[in-house]
């Protein structure tokens, strides 16, 4: 099941939605995001200066495009676990992705929620494109979103960036047809509220974007930090701009993130 999360929940309350036992990860509360975010082009991605093809995205969707990496489809073994931790590890060969990869990640649970981190290193001879991220669904009902973007990347119709602009003012996040966007936002915990509690999100400073996903009609709605845009293996634009990150041979990047729930009076 790729290494994700059944469920997260404080005070007998569901945070994210818990799981709904079908689906495979989809069905999650939560899944790993590696070694990339979000979609690739067609599933192609430039190696040692050649196309090299993904696999499409499982369970008939979006079949032209690789989806959320490798890692969500991928066994993880644990490394150790503690009474409120775990820490598992994913080794990739090279096979479904061009490169050979390792990471780790790490769940600490505490009282008002938990830490989440994740590491991945380039174990192969040449750069690799790398992006980080986590694909939590939370509740829908009730849920009031406070995320101070700054910028968004609108998907086109096939669902991949086709520009990017300043926002003037705060988005309607549960828009009636529905969000399926980028945010650059600031560098601040976002926050989601409901009636009886409300959910500090603290990405680290790598993870400088967040995927919006609000579909129309579902129960749920997914906030996903991340470290680059969709695509961003393949945009001509700057990597300062996309995010996107190359990790030399046995060069590691790391992210966390961090879930705290306050009861609201």
């Amino acid at each position: 099941m790729g290494g994700g999360i059944l469920s997260f929940t404080w005070r007998g309350i569901d945070i994210f939605r818990p799981s709904v036992g079908h689906g495979g990860p989809l069905g999650l509360a939560s899944f790993p995001l590696v070694p990339f975010c979000n979609r690739i082009a067609a599933g192609c991605v430039p190696y040692r200066g050649k196309p090299w093809m993904l696999q499409p995205a499982p369970l008939g969707i979006e079949p032209v495009h690789a989806l959320h990496g490798i890692g969500w489809r991928s066994p993880w073994s644990t490394i150790e676990t503690g009474e409120r931790f775990v820490r598992l590890g994913l080794k990739h060969d090279g096979t479904l992705w061009p490169w050979a990869f390792s990471s780790e990640q790490r769940l600490q649970a505490s009282p008002e929620g938990f830490a989440f981190s994740m590491s991945a290193t380039n174990n192969d001879t040449s750069p690799m494109p790398t992006g980080l991220g986590l694909h939590p669904y939370f509740p829908r009902k009730d849920a009031r979103i406070e995320l101070g973007a700054r910028a968004i990347w609108e998907m086109g119709q096939d669902r991949l960036p086709t520009n990017r602009r300043e926002l003037s003012r705060t988005p309607n996040w549960f828009d009636k047809k529905g969000l399926d966007h980028c945010f650059e936002c600031d560098a601040l915990p976002f926050t989601i509220a409901w009636p009886t509690h409300r959910l500090f999100v603290r990405p680290s400073k790598n993870l400088a974007f967040t995927h919006v996903y609000t579909p129309s009609g579902e129960d749920f709605f997914c906030i996903e930090p991340v470290s680059h845009i969709p695509n961003a293996v393949n945009s001509t634009l700057h990597r300062s701009v996309t995010g996107h990150v190359m990790l030399e041979p046995g060069e590691t990047m790391e992210i966390e993130c961090r879930f705290l729930v306050e009861e609201l009076l």
